[in-house]
Order: C-alpha cells, then sequence, then structure tokens
C-alpha cells in the first residue's frame, strides 16, 4: 500500500530554520516554545473624541506540546494597569509540504484598575475565542500565516467607586483577521511581525473609555515578536 507523502511528511529541519508561533506547524520535537514582543493598538477618533490613541501592550506567548498534533496555547497581555491572559487547546495539521492549517479555541480574562476624578475604576471579565490558521512556507524561510478569529463576551463586571455595573450573558463581540509573517531573525532567533483588523463591539484595552457600542468599531494593531 502507498501512502501519500502529503499524509506524514515531517519537516525534520523545520526546529533549526522555521521556528514560530503564529504558523500552524505541529511541534514534532520540542516540548515549549515561547515569544516576548509588543503590540501597538490603534483607537478610531470618532470614538476617542478626536484623539487617535495608540496603546503600546506586552506580549508574552508561551506554547506546550501535548503531541505531533495538538499544543496548550497560552497568552500574556501585560500593560500594568489592564492585563489580559488566556490559555486554550490548538490542532496542528499539514496539509501539503508547504500548506499547514490549524484551529483552536481559548478562554480569556482580563482586569483593569485606574483612578479618575478621585474614584478607583476597576474592571473584570471573561471572553471566549475561536480561531482557525491556514500557513503558507516558502521557499526562502519565511512563514505566511493567515488567522480568523471570533470572539464572545462571557462576563463583564465594572466598579466606579460605588457604583457597579455586572453583564453575565453570552454576547457575540467581534471579528479579528491577521496577517503574520514569521522567519529567521539573528543568532538563530526568529521574528514575528503581524498585523490584525480587530472589528469588535467591545476590546479590553478600551474598558476604561467605555464597556461596548453599538455598532463594531475598527482597531488595526501591529504585533511585533522575538521567539526566544
Amino acid at each position: 500500500m502507498v501512502i501519500p507523502r502529503t499524509a506524514t511528511a515531517q519537516d525534520t529541519t523545520f526546529k533549526a530554520k522555521h521556528a514560530a508561533i503564529f504558523f500552524p506547524y505541529p511541534m514534532y520535537k520540542e516540548k515549549w516554545r515561547s515569544s516576548i514582543g509588543f503590540t501597538l493598538l490603534t483607537t478610531p477618533e470618532d470614538i476617542t473624541e478626536e484623539i487617535r490613541l495608540r496603546i503600546p501592550c506586552g506580549d508574552f506567548r508561551l506554547l506546550r506540546r501535548i503531541n505531533n498534533h495538538f499544543i496548550i496555547d497560552s497568552r500574556i497581555f501585560f500593560q500594568v494597569l489592564q492585563n489580559h491572559v488566556s490559555t486554550g487547546i490548538l490542532y496542528s495539521k499539514p496539509i501539503t509540504d508547504n500548506l499547514y492549517f490549524s484551529t483552536g479555541d481559548d478562554i480569556g480574562f482580563w482586569f483593569g484598575y485606574l483612578k479618575l476624578s478621585g474614584f478607583n475604576s476597576k474592571a473584570t471579565g471573561w471572553l471566549n475565542y475561536s480561531h482557525a490558521s491556514l500557513g503558507y512556507k516558502t521557499k526562502k524561510n519565511l512563514l505566511i500565516t493567515f488567522k480568523a478569529q471570533v470572539s464572545v463576551n462571557l462576563f463583564y463586571q465594572a466598579y466606579t467607586g460605588d457604583n457597579k455595573a455586572t453583564i453575565g450573558k453570552r454576547e457575540y463581540n467581534g471579528e479579528t483577521f491577521t496577517l503574520a509573517l514569521e522567519q529567521p531573525f539573528y543568532n538563530k532567533k526568529h521574528l514575528t511581525l503581524a498585523f490584525s483588523a480587530i472589528n469588535n463591539y467591545f476590546y479590553w484595552q478600551t474598558w476604561a473609555l467605555f464597556y461596548k457600542t453599538q455598532r463594531k468599531v475598527f482597531y488595526p494593531q501591529v504585533t511585533v515578536g522575538f521567539i526566544l
């Protein structure tokens, strides 16, 4: 019996040449993989009173291999006053020698606190993220990934002074589309550069401005990461 190459192909040189975080390649040999970097989110002028805010945020990713196809994918966004932690299961599979696919589901928790006009404001929330990625490996060590994601708000709670607001019902939140490029950088390290189009009713980094709007808001975001 002849088994097609695409069903069994494992690029044994991938670990040395193509370490990646976004690219949906199975972790055949490594148990752990991580990256550190930052994101830069831009808010629209019509939402933030004609002032375009650019919000930097630290970004740490950690992947843990379960087997040839399943990975635990964890991520921390940190800004000191507001932070976001998520974890989930990712399934990856080669389609051909150069084309790869993954799908996954994550649960995220965010929290923030801020002192405004003498009042202590704080908020927490839970979100669910479902996503799928398609990756293409070029002949020049460049990895190209397109990722589509939808999110659902599960829980939101905020305090401003003695006032408390709680929303406990599930609400569809919106979509995010990401184009990521990953390639060797320096001294066997690898660089990630990603561009995201976030189209949500609510985004956790803007909790201090508003909870959600009546329409989806577009947030462009750039991600830069160094794979460790």
